[in-house]
């Protein structure tokens, strides 16, 4: 016992030295972006791609339900022994519980966290996200209004309802293919999953999220067909080693503006366009108005329909798991929390003005 006990203190020690190590790490992004995003993590995107990409359901969801398990019981049985006054047996217990917590948080930077740590994609991709004027960002927004309107009278969305899993092969062959911004992503694993329960992930209000500890890219196939393709090709880019919510968003809209199916380029254009609208209106009320009468029938048809879909699942636990995420946002170099999300349209604008040969 007394061995297994030293043991427990040595493993304890040397986690808080590695968190340190990091800590100081993080201040340095651009030794990030070069010996990390673009050394270190190309190469290790490997390891989880054969132990986990080719496994046909979430081993993602199941590593989640083991450690929350395991952390469950090693707290009960540390209470219990406090409780009784083991006084040895609850402090290797406790001991052991930290040491599973600290070893999570420092293999969730080092499997992919250190990520939020690289250099933004605006400094990549050379584009000018600091001196936006509001004519170019109504401009942009009249385009993206029109492009949207138009796309939808080209397609059908009651025709994905079913396809949803297509969407997900297509997109993933359709991103190893893509060779926009390949400089600064990795394309050691492309690959997309649904969670073990759809369902169940729409109580917590997710539409699609990334395990960084198996790195399966995972997308909810309960909601609407109009948000899969978005959210599909966001969760690769984060499984490319792009941190950022805003940045992810971002490649989801180069990406599917470019392709050659109707249905997937309505996606970007609907989830950009309605970033877009929501930035306006916290600016400019009266603006917003205009701009969301603007959109078609049908196009405001979909946007209904996606929030009657997320109203039926709304309540405490969406509210927590929002709190608890806007936290974690904040803790990992995203001051904004969940607001980060829609800080996509100065990318968005940028690249747009970039695009245009704009000044």
């Amino acid at each position: 016992m007394e061995k297994q006990r030293r043991i427990a203190v040595f493993i304890f020690f040397f986690l808080l030295i590695g968190i340190f190590i990091l800590n100081a790490v993080e201040k340095n992004s651009e030794w990030i972006e070069r010996s990390y995003a673009r050394g270190f993590y190309r190469f290790y995107g490997y390891v989880p791609k054969v132990l986990f990409g080719y496994i046909p359901f979430s081993v993602g969801d199941l590593f989640y339900c083991v450690i929350v398990l395991l952390l469950l019981y090693l707290v009960t049985r540390s209470l219990r022994n406090l409780w009784k006054k083991r006084w040895t047996a609850a402090f290797r217990l406790i001991l052991c519980t930290l040491n599973v917590l600290l070893g999570l948080y420092l293999f969730f930077y080092l499997s992919w966290g250190l990520n939020y740590y690289r250099k933004p994609i605006s400094a990549n991709a050379e584009l000018q996200v600091d001196s936006l004027r509001l004519a170019d960002y109504l401009m942009v927004l009249n385009a993206y209004v029109d492009s949207t309107n138009t796309l939808r009278r080209e397609i059908d969305p009651a025709q994905w309802v079913d396809k949803k899993e297509r969407i997900q092969m297509e997109l993933v062959d359709y991103v190893k293919r893509d060779t926009t911004f390949t400089s600064f992503l990795s394309r050691s694993q492309v690959n997309a999953k649904s969670p073990l329960s759809s369902w169940l992930v729409s109580y917590f209000g997710v539409s699609g999220y990334f395990n960084p500890f198996t790195h399966d890219a995972q997308i909810n196939i309960a909601m609407p067909a109009t948000s899969v393709p978005f959210t599909c090709v966001h969760e690769l880019a984060h499984q490319q080693g792009i941190g950022f919510e805003d940045e992810a968003n971002f490649m989801a809209f180069v990406r599917l503006r470019q392709h050659p199916e109707a249905f997937y380029r309505y996606s970007a254009y609907l989830q950009t366009t309605l970033y877009m609208l929501r930035e306006l209106g916290g600016m400019y009320p009266g603006l917003w108005k205009d701009y969301k009468h603007s959109l078609s029938v049908r196009v405001q048809k979909d946007i209904e329909e996606e929030r009657l879909f997320w109203r039926q699942y709304t309540g405490w636990v969406d509210s927590v798991t929002g709190m608890f995420y806007n936290q974690y946002l904040k803790h990992n170099n995203q001051e904004e929390g969940i607001a980060r999300y829609d800080r996509m349209t100065r990318l968005v604008l940028a690249y747009e003005l970039k695009r245009r040969g704009c000044n």
